[in-house]
């Protein structure tokens, strides 16, 4: 009887791995199930700069002042709402904060005519193409501290403002602020009745930055022109360019049935091919990241977007800064020099090289490959050029 016992409790024993395997095979399935329901649902996470998110990233501190000022502060999440919201369009900020890169041309095209007064808040190409084509990315600008420099009173009642963002170029006719001509963080164009403002220092809004230098005299002045303000981050739900269809919905019916399917076959090839866990193996891990790894993402963003131009202002920045300290100039050398001195050295054309630092457009991803190699060239011969010896 003692022996059959003991038997019967090596056996149960021995089940009670297989037990808590298929436990954890389960739990698999069910967590994956959670997630397909997730994607379907239509929760959405936060986005930066959301006025009503009041963590270091968010911009609750300017929406809750702008309130208290007197404008009326409403958040839309769809174009619907957004068209709704706006009405007639008199008297109204229209703020288009698109964090998620959510719209495309189409989306813009269809904002412009809703709002007299429309700022854009770092925007892509799809937004610049379709509500102020005479405005192009021109790389990163800003500082630690920059300066009022030009006569709009929104600037000149911040006095300096402080952090970075994305930089633009813009006509002779157009306001220009924060960083100069050919690389302004703040520019204003005027369409007929229609005003479009394109804000690349999108830093200045957040709760954490708001109380630095003029920021929040900077934000307010904009954001408050109007008596109403509109502030528009699109959601997911856009992606079908504001015809109110969610992602749940635009989903096949084979679509869940088939993602459960894969996670059990998941769970079954590791159940066949699984091997006992060993020990655990204490290994120091490297905590930097690699530049290499950062300047690959931001490739596959742009990829991604298809934002050639985009890519290729940035590359065209970097270079003539590298150019400019081959060169021995200051920092405060500008494109110009920097392109008259690289023909002094290199017996290159002037015009040539001007157009392939400043206004040569690439048509298509071999086109910018071809610049892409054509500035790297540039660089190796300048460094030959002024080798001594």
């Amino acid at each position: 009887m003692s022996v059959a016992t003991a038997s019967d409790t090596v056996a149960a024993g021995r089940r009670w791995p297989r037990v808590l395997l298929w436990v954890a095979v389960a739990l698999l399935v069910v967590f994956g199930a959670l997630l397909v329901w997730a994607a379907a649902g239509e929760e959405v996470g936060e986005h930066r700069r959301s006025p009503e998110d009041p963590a270091p990233a968010g911009a609750m501190a300017l929406a809750e002042v702008l309130r208290r000022q007197g404008v009326e502060v409403e958040v839309t999440r769809s174009l619907a709402a957004t068209r709704a919201a706006l009405g007639d369009g008199r008297d109204v900020t229209l703020l288009v904060d698109d964090d998620w890169w959510v719209l495309r041309a189409a989306s813009y095209e269809s904002l412009g005519p809703l709002a007299q007064h429309i700022l854009l808040v770092q925007p892509m190409d799809d937004a610049l193409t379709a509500l102020a084509p005479e405005v192009e990315y021109a790389g990163f600008a800003g500082g630690e501290e920059i300066p009022a420099d030009c006569e709009l009173p929104a600037v000149q009642r911040a006095g300096t403002v402080s952090g970075g963002g994305d930089g633009y170029t813009a006509p002779a006719d157009a306001i220009r602020c924060l960083g100069g001509e050919q690389n302004a963080a703040l520019v204003r164009v005027v369409h007929g009745e229609r005003t479009i403002t394109v804000l690349g220092a999108g830093a200045v809004l957040t709760n954490a930055r708001i109380t630095e230098a003029g920021n929040a005299a900077l934000a307010l002045g904009l954001l408050g022109e109007q008596p109403r303000l509109v502030w528009y981050q699109p959601d997911r739900d856009d992606l079908a360019l504001g015809d109110g269809t969610g992602l749940g919905e635009l989903q096949a019916d084979w679509y869940a049935p088939l993602v459960v399917l894969l996670l059990l076959v998941g769970a079954a090839a590791a159940v066949w091919r699984g091997r006992r866990m060993g020990p655990v193996v204490i290994e120091d891990l490297p905590v930097e990241v690699r530049a290499s790894e950062t300047m690959e993402g931001r490739a596959r963003l742009y990829e991604r977007s298809g934002a050639r131009e985009h890519a290729l202002a940035t590359l065209r920045q970097a270079t003539l800064r590298r150019l400019a300290r081959t060169l021995g100039l200051g920092r405060t050398a500008t494109p110009a020099e920097v392109v008259a001195a690289t023909a002094a050295a290199t017996g290159r054309d002037p015009a040539g090289l001007d157009a392939l630092l400043r206004t040569t457009a690439a048509g298509d991803d071999r086109g910018f490959v071809r610049l892409s190699d054509a500035l790297l060239e540039l660089e190796h011969e300048l460094s030959r050029a002024v080798r001594p010896g």
